[in-house]
């Protein structure tokens, strides 16, 4: 009991007992230590609010994380780990039809290639589709979201696709714009720019024509505009339930980098101190100092004058004089906490310590691969679950709506574009592909679903073993991964023609001259 509690229950024993008793109550509910409300509970800051609220400086955090990024080089390292492992060289395109006619196919994917696999695609005219894949995610770690508009293009643009796409950042979402806004849709609501519709759907974007932090001179009329949300697609982590908008990855383990990078640099001015000063040299009483390293601001001889710190100096003295400096505490264990930061700093953004490092003093195969498949799990899902149905589908969707108008073409009903994530890189091939080889073998997992496993499209590998099979044929090439020309389990040359190893069906063997022999 407090001095409160006494307090009642010495002047109303009553009311005493019935506090005590409810405090006894309470006590049996609350069965779980984070609960509290004591001293080590203090650091905690609970909250009620939704994900969109409880982000409600979200615009801080991407401008947190962009300088991050330029100025810290780890920061710099995890965005480029985690853009290399799910987009790589690009999340590729593949046709999908039941359409029979090949010509026309063929036809259809010389005009993909040609547009999706150029600049022509990009509205900035920079990049083809894979590095606007690139960019769209190197947005989405550091700001947390992107925006992708759709740019309609007439047939006179002399583009073999009419459609172009721009990648935007989110400032260009005018925030301002909220509640009931001039121009909005009847019984629309607009929150921080995005206008809903009464069932909650988004039926618009209200944006800038410029980047708000252009250097551009911005005119009064410098006003947002409503753009309808069919040309935008906005993609983001979604991370809790009712999320409308995405927040920087970097949020749970920025201030931990940027407290490693200060105390990087102050050990690093230590060392640059102490590497100052190599010895100190009393002046004679009659002797006259013209160093000119000991003027002062004024030109004059200062001999006893500390006017700037370099490496190697020895400084002069004047008679009697003496400088003396601290003994600062000393910095061992620097690199176990810089490790720890470290390590921290790569499980909050779902990668390998190593990868994020490149330190591999202490790993080795299996602990590498461990490592290693837990972020491929993390990976995995970016590409499945964030990049392929928000960006990749929709921009699927658009391409084959734009074919449409393309004359050279002729469109099937069913035509669809499926997407290929690039090929997961192996940390020993030479073990993995065998295990991978004894999964199939063994009837664990089918020749399909392995090489999905590895990034590639099996269709498109069989279409190539069989070109490349003809090809052999023609020109009488022989290779070791022809079955029909080396058996992998004798070892024995096959027939060029028949694929029949010696002593097999097609080859008389010594046994049966023998049991011709007898029957005669």
């Amino acid at each position: 009991m407090n001095l409160l509690d006494r307090l009642i229950a010495w002047r109303d024993p009553v009311e005493g007992l019935r506090r005590a008793r409810a405090r006894t109550a309470l006590a049996l509910v609350m069965n779980y230590n984070a609960t509290t409300t004591g001293k080590r509970g203090s650091s905690w800051r609970r909250s009620a609010s939704d994900a969109d609220a409880a982000a409600g400086r979200r615009n801080v955090l991407a401008f947190v994380a962009r300088d991050m990024i330029r100025n810290t080089p780890f920061a710099t390292r995890a965005q480029a780990v985690i853009v290399n492992n799910v987009v790589g060289d690009g999340i590729v395109w593949k046709i999908e039809t039941e359409a029979k006619s090949k010509a026309n196919l063929k036809r259809l994917r010389q005009v993909l290639k040609q547009h999706l696999d150029s600049t022509a695609i990009d509205a900035d005219g920079r990049q083809n589709l894979y590095g606007l894949q690139r960019l769209a995610l190197n947005t989405v770690v550091e700001s947390g979201e992107v925006l992708i508009r759709r740019r309609r293009r007439g047939l006179r643009d002399g583009l073999t696709v009419p459609l172009q796409l721009q990648v935007m950042e989110p400032d260009f979402i005018d925030t301002s714009r909220d509640g009931s806004v001039p121009g909005a849709g009847k019984d629309n609501t607009v929150r921080e720019g995005i206008e809903y519709d009464p069932i909650g759907r988004r039926v618009a974007y209200w944006l800038f024509p410029e980047h708000p932090g252009s250097t551009k001179r911005l005119g009064p009329s410098y006003m947002s505009r409503r753009v309808p949300a069919a040309e935008i697609l906005h993609i983001y982590r979604q991370d809790r339930p009712g999320q409308m908008r995405g927040v920087s990855w970097f949020a749970p383990v920025a201030l931990a980098m940027q407290d490693l990078m200060d105390a990087q640099d102050a050990h690093l001015m230590r060392q640059k101190i102490a590497a100052c000063f190599a010895g100190f040299r009393v002046a004679l009483e009659d002797e006259r100092v013209g160093d000119p390293a000991n003027k002062d601001a004024d030109g004059e001889d200062n001999p006893g004058g500390l006017n700037t710190l370099v490496p190697g100096r020895i400084q002069t003295l004047r008679p009697g004089e003496d400088i003396r400096f601290s003994s600062p505490p000393g910095v061992e264990g620097f690199d176990a906490f810089t490790k720890m930061v470290l390590q921290s700093a790569a499980s909050g953004l779902g990668i390998t310590y190593e990868a994020l490092t490149g330190d591999l003093s202490n790993v080795n195969f299996s602990s590498g691969r461990m490592g290693r498949m837990e972020m491929d799990r993390n990976v995995s899902s970016w590409q499945w679950l964030m990049l392929v149905p928000q960006m990749m589908q929709p921009v699927g969707r658009w391409v084959t709506e734009a074919l449409t108008q393309v004359a050279q073409v002729q469109v099937p009903r069913d035509l669809a574009l499926a997407w290929v994530p690039p090929h997961r890189m192996m940390v020993d091939p030479s073990r993995e592909i065998t295990a991978l080889r004894d999964k199939v073998k063994a009837g664990f997992a089918s020749r399909q679903g392995v090489v999905r496993e590895l990034g590639f499209d099996p269709e498109d590998l069989t279409a190539e073993q069989i070109e490349d099979m003809e090809v052999c044929r023609k020109t009488g090439l022989r290779f070791d991964s022809d079955v029909s020309f080396q058996s992998q389990f004798t070892g024995e040359s096959a027939d060029p023609d028949t694929g029949e190893t010696a002593g097999q069906g097609g080859g008389a063997t010594d046994t049966d001259k023998e049991d011709d022999d007898v029957r005669k």
